[in-house]
């Protein structure tokens, strides 16, 4: 009784398999074979590895143009809010300055220093200090384009990830995309399958 309907089952099984096992190969290619090989006038190898170098130019020229440009580094650091928040750092290390270093410069300074001169001394440099802050955040966010070059550290990090590690993040971060990919395929290659079964029934 089955056998005589194995004909009418089978299309829609293997086209599942086919469906599912050429994009299961085509996403493991992407990465493998991870070293080349030759196969006659052909040279195979993934398209990840192959292509690593031409990856790590463009995706650090992305990153500095899309994600994190200088522009935007200078202006964190231009920030009032995070100007505000270094005050406290600020009267704090002023205060140890007066309270610690300042009575160390000499033993007269030391012998005349009282403890409201301290705190006239702390006042004082915390005002200059929050003064200067804004003025070298904003000279620092300048030197960043020369001293922080965002495209070429990317692309030298991306370089020098090896290729089976390149595999691992990006199957950890896509492994649901990648599993509906290939089921899609399973679905597209049984649906495939359902439709010649249907010719088959349809030409009886």
């Amino acid at each position: 009784m089955i056998a005589s309907y194995l004909p009418f089952l089978l299309p829609p099984i293997v086209g599942a398999l086919i469906g599912w096992g050429t994009n299961w190969l085509a996403l493991k290619m992407l990465f493998r074979p991870i070293v080349p090989f030759r196969l006659g006038p052909w040279s195979i190898q993934g398209v990840i590895p192959r292509r690593q170098g031409a990856l790590a130019a463009n995706l650090g020229e992305m990153v500095e143009r899309e994600l994190v440009s200088h522009h935007d580094l200078a202006g964190a650091l231009t920030n009032p809010d995070l100007l505000e928040s270094l005050k406290p750092l600020v009267l704090a290390e002023s205060k140890r300055f007066a309270e610690e270093r300042l009575p160390g410069l000499h033993p007269m300074v030391a012998m005349f220093l009282t403890q409201g001169m301290k705190d006239k001394v702390t006042e004082m440099l915390a005002t200059e200090l929050n003064s200067m802050i804004p003025r070298i955040a904003e000279g620092a966010g300048s030197a960043l384009e020369v001293h922080l070059p965002v495209r070429d550290m990317v692309r030298a990090k991306v370089e020098a990830m090896s290729p089976r590690a390149m595999e691992e993040m990006l199957f950890s971060i896509l492994a649901k995309e990648f599993g509906f990919i290939e089921w899609s395929g399973a679905a597209l290659g049984g649906l495939v399958g359902i439709a010649q079964t249907g010719l088959m029934f349809a030409m009886r």
